[in-house]
């Protein structure tokens, strides 16, 4: 289902529940082609982290898809493509346990995300593989693209995300 930033799709498959647990695909090849953008997994990348800790906003040149298997999260995707209808505008999406959906997240758009649970394992899968300096990073706490992120005090943030720049500074 295409989401109100231009290109950001969220994958809602079916969850089957039953007393063991649960099964749900994360994408399918078929999905991805209905949005008109090759996509083929170069790199898959998988973070855990506690409550409150915010992962900031880092854009780069390439495509991703998210999935959270474990825990709850805040993804918030802002797009920085400039020409884009939605160019510095951000959209929240609740990931995990209660929504298995996937994220599909087109190059140029940054992301970043808030843990909600007591813990959370957060997986992205990459058309490119990760090389240095190919990220730009960008407040998390921007006053221009005024995030409402769900929690706001008490945050766990690493010095690389408390150092970024601000969005006019890199993109104005």
């Amino acid at each position: 289902m295409q989401s109100e930033i231009n290109g950001v799709v969220e994958f809602d498959f079916p969850v089957h529940n039953d007393e063991r647990g649960f099964f749900t695909e994360v994408i399918r090849q078929s999905s991805i082609n209905k949005i008109n953008t090759e996509f083929s997994v170069r790199q898959i990348n998988h973070a855990r982290s506690s409550k409150n800790t915010l992962r900031g906003i880092h854009v780069a040149d390439w495509n991703k898809i998210i999935y959270v298997p474990c825990g709850r999260v805040q993804a918030v995707v802002v797009d920085f493509r400039k020409g884009s209808p939605t160019y510095g505008k951000y959209k929240s999406f609740i990931l995990g346990d209660e929504n298995r959906n996937s994220l599909f997240v087109p190059s140029g758009c940054g992301n970043s995300y808030l843990v909600l649970s007591d813990m959370a394992d957060y997986i992205y899968f990459i058309d490119r593989e990760w090389e240095p300096n190919q990220e730009i990073d960008i407040r998390w706490d921007d006053p221009d693209l005024a995030i409402d992120w769900q929690v706001k005090e008490g945050l766990s943030i690493s010095e690389r995300d408390q150092a970024a720049k601000s969005f006019k500074d890199l993109f104005e």
